[in-house]
């Protein structure tokens, strides 16, 4: 008889980006795949720990689209601090009402996130503890949120040292792993019958589109491309892309969420950034059921 497999399911970071990985669950789940262990990474970290402690998907996906969870970094109260832009307090508020105080232990699956000290210059793994807290930890980009002091260490984001945790994972008694990672490609581009439609938007709307165009662009001159939500995405982009290729082959299936077209930030987006993972996981379907033997 064949030994089953014990499946873990490795969440990047991403930030807004990371809400792709809830569309990847909800095709895993249609699959009948069952995810014996889940390890995070910053965004990754927050999915993942909500999965994993008993959050419903559908329940996930309204969270994406709420202003309760866009409030979760966009409308954080602003400091000017040594420490990082975003205070503390109010993410922390928005994680309370998201996990209050549930721990690893209560969790319906193994979980585990990633996160960095800074004064050792390690990796941090979470497998105990209040799940807030490593959460806390594993999302505090350096620069934008304050880290976390907890114990002796100092924490920031898990995807400075691990952005797609595939090794993070394997402590977790794991011998097969699926990772959702995304990628800064283009998404998939609209349907036919949704061409038809925006022509016939266009066409009603001429005038109004032709004068949102001309001060869209000179808009777009006078900033010469160059805000700090521009740079910041860029700059994130690059570490993210070079970082993740060694993790990337720890993987026996790699899922990759197409968001190119979306920022770091661009939470408002929350409901097309999550079919953006559903359409890369059912690209993946074939070779899911041909590897775990799925019917």
């Amino acid at each position: 008889m064949r030994k089953k497999r014990k499946i873990g399911l490795a969440l990047s970071g991403g930030a807004a980006r990371g809400l792709s990985h809830i569309g990847v669950l909800e095709i895993l789940e249609d699959l009948g795949v069952e995810i014996h262990a889940v390890s995070g990474t910053s965004a990754g970290a927050v999915v993942g720990a909500l999965y994993c402690s008993g959050t419903d998907i559908k329940e996930m996906e309204s969270y994406a689209e709420s202003m309760d969870w866009r409030s979760f970094l966009l409308f954080a109260d602003l400091t000017l601090s040594r420490k990082g832009i975003i205070n503390g307090r109010r993410v922390e508020e928005e994680l309370d009402s998201f996990l209050g105080n549930k721990t690893f232990r209560e969790c319906n699956k193994d979980f585990c996130c990633v996160a960095v000290d800074i004064l050792k210059r390690e990796k941090v793994i979470f497998t105990s503890g209040k799940l807030k807290d490593a959460v806390r930890a594993s999302i505090s980009i350096p620069g934008f949120f304050a880290p976390v002091y907890l114990e002796d260490k100092i924490l920031v984001d898990g995807g400075i040292k691990e952005p797609l945790p595939t090794e993070a994972i394997k402590i977790l008694d794991v011998d097969f792993i699926i990772a959702s990672s995304i990628v800064f490609k283009k998404g998939e581009k609209k349907d036919k019958d949704q061409n038809i439609i925006d022509e016939e938007y266009i066409g009603k709307n001429k005038n109004k589109i032709i004068s949102f165009k001309k001060s869209f662009d000179q808009k777009r001159r006078n900033n010469k491309k160059l805000s700090i939500k521009s740079i910041m995405d860029v700059s994130l982009n690059i570490i993210h892309e070079e970082m993740i290729k060694n993790y990337l082959e720890k993987a026996d299936i790699v899922i990759e969420p197409e968001v190119g077209d979306f920022g770091f930030f661009d939470f408002v987006h929350g409901k097309e950034i999550i079919e953006r993972g559903r359409i890369a996981a059912i690209k993946k379907i074939p070779e899911i059921k041909e590897k775990l033997r799925l019917k």
